[in-house]
Order: structure tokens, then C-alpha cells, then sequence
């Protein structure tokens, strides 16, 4: 752990505990005795919390001397980097299948619907696993319809639907799906990063480049550690840069996707994204993706340019 002198007081105290005024690093209790008389003074103050590069932020762990490496960039130890990179399947989805054992359970006497809605439940958590997403959210489906006083059954087939709807480049209808259920899904669902990606997805469609731009810079915030924002806002840009000629953004274009590069690691799906930003960048065409396959089915490179 890393200790820092208080510039106002001269005490020592760990780095975590201290905040950088301006150009001065003060302790708690002397940067709330100096804040005020600093605000009369000027209307805005340089204040931030400083970061112990040694101290894990997620369970304050103490590595001493050496520095812990960096996730988001906060220093964070070995087994919470591990956590963080392989979670465990989210805890919202085993509770609310604990939810329906136990409805299923009280309610066995009294329909057989309750049985159908948790088979169906079952296969629809299972499909959605394997990634058959269609056939999770058709099933899905089915389950609130057997109990539709069930509201949270309803809230997942609205979510279920919605990334459906999104993986088949339905875009409005995802927004509309997805929109739904935003403020009754839990953060460990991803909602907000899906309909960024969607809301992406309905401004290339009508054309609005600008709007595409906005909803990847959204999906980047929500997801800094994803290639897919870096690589949506390289695609934005390189629409620009087709529709107006302006290299500004044909640089910032290769910018983003040297980014979304150094953090796919290999990912196949993003050399295949890479390939058809490239295209659109030399070739100032504007095509989707279907469009794309269709001219190119064995992939694009400059030599198979007309």
C-alpha cells in the first residue's frame, strides 16, 4: 500500500484515502476545509480521488509495493481479474429459476399450465445458453402465456424477444422489445449495451450516420472492455467518411478499429467486421451486411475491388 503527505496538514495517510486539489494532494478532512474558501474563490476546482495502484479495488487487497494490473483501468487483484473475466452464470438467472421450482411446486394441484411453463421455462433457459436464441425466446413466449399474471416471466420474453429480434438485424423491433423491459431487468442482463447496439442498428438503416455514431459511443461507454463499440464506431465513421469524402473521419475510422483490434484477440467475428469496414472505406460504399456477403461470399479484399 502506497502512503501520500497531506500538502495542508502533513500527515500521512494511504493513497486511497487522499484526493488531488489542483496541483495539491490533501486528506479527506482538509480538502473539505479548503473546498469551500476554494469555491469562493473560483467557480470550478480540479478535484479527483487518487487510485493506489497496489490496492485491489474490488476487495482491498494489498499486493504492497508492486502494482496490480488494470481492469477499466482500476488495479485489481489476480482472483477478482478472473472473476470479472469468467463470471459465473449471473445470479439472476438461477433465482428466477428458483422462483418457478417453487410456483411450480405450491401450484402442481391446482393446473396443469404451471407445468407447461416450467418445461418450457427450462428448454428456453437451455436454448438460449447453446445460443438458439429464436427458439429460447419462442419458448419463452409460450411460458408467459401459460402463466401471464407472472410479470418477471413476462419482463425475460420481452428481453428474450428483444435479442431475438436484434440477431436477425430487426432493429426498430428490438428497440421497441428491449425498451420494454429496460427498467425491469437487472445491470448483469446487458440491456442498455443491446439497445445501444439495436438504436445503432435503426440509424445506419434510415441513414443517420450521426445517430449511428451516438448509439456506438453508448455501447463503448457501457462496455469499454468490448471490442464491438470501438468496432461500431469505426464502422460509423467510415460511413462518414463515404458519404462526405472527409478523411478526418476515415482516420478516426482506422483509429477505432486498431482499437477494437488490440482488444478482439483473435475474435473471428471481428476479422469478418474489419473486412467490411475496410471495404467501405476504400470503396465509399455504403451496403449491409446481406449486401455484402452477396458480392463478396468468400470475403472482400483491394484485388477483388471492381
Amino acid at each position: 500500500m502506497r502512503q501520500c503527505q497531506c500538502e495542508q496538514c502533513g500527515g500521512q495517510f494511504p493513497m486511497n484515502d487522499t484526493l488531488r486539489v489542483g496541483d495539491r494532494i490533501l486528506c479527506d478532512a482538509c480538502c473539505e476545509k479548503v473546498l469551500p474558501a476554494a469555491e469562493a474563490d473560483a467557480p470550478a476546482v480540479d478535484l479527483e480521488r487518487q487510485i493506489d495502484p497496489t490496492v485491489c479495488a474490488t476487495c482491498q487487497k494489498d499486493n504492497g509495493t508492486e502494482e496490480l494490473s488494470r481492469l477499466a483501468e482500476m488495479p485489481v487483484c489476480e482472483p477478482c481479474e478472473t472473476f470479472f473475466r469468467n463470471r459465473p452464470f449471473p445470479a439472476w438467472i438461477k433465482l428466477s429459476l428458483a422462483a418457478v421450482i417453487v410456483l411450480v411446486g405450491v401450484s402442481l394441484v391446482w393446473n396443469l399450465r404451471f407445468f407447461r411453463a416450467y418445461g418450457a421455462l427450462r428448454y428456453s433457459w437451455a436454448c438460449f445458453a447453446e445460443g438458439q436464441v429464436e427458439v429460447a425466446a419462442a419458448q419463452m413466449a409460450s411460458a408467459a402465456a401459460y402463466v401471464p399474471e407472472c410479470e418477471d416471466i413476462r419482463v425475460v420474453s420481452d428481453y428474450m424477444e428483444g435479442v431475438s429480434l436484434l440477431s436477425q438485424d430487426r432493429y426498430a423491433e428490438a428497440v421497441a422489445k428491449l425498451s420494454q423491459c429496460q427498467s425491469q431487468m437487472p445491470p448483469d442482463s446487458d440491456v442498455e449495451i443491446l439497445l445501444a447496439q439495436a438504436q445503432g442498428g435503426v440509424a445506419f438503416d434510415n441513414k443517420d450516420y450521426d445517430g449511428f455514431l451516438a448509439a456506438a459511443q453508448t455501447y463503448d461507454r457501457k462496455s469499454p472492455d468490448s471490442y464491438m463499440g470501438k468496432a461500431m464506431m469505426a464502422s460509423a465513421w467510415a460511413c462518414k467518411h463515404a458519404q462526405s469524402g472527409d478523411t478526418g473521419c476515415r482516420e478516426r475510422s482506422l483509429e477505432c478499429l486498431k482499437q477494437a483490434e488490440n482488444l478482439a484477440l483473435g475474435d473471428p467475428g471481428f476479422a469478418e467486421y474489419e473486412s467490411r469496414i475496410l471495404h467501405r472505406l476504400q470503396s465509399r460504399q455504403i451496403i449491409t451486411r446481406q449486401e455484402y456477403y452477396e458480392r463478396f461470399p468468400e470475403g472482400w479484399s483491394p484485388e477483388k475491388e471492381d
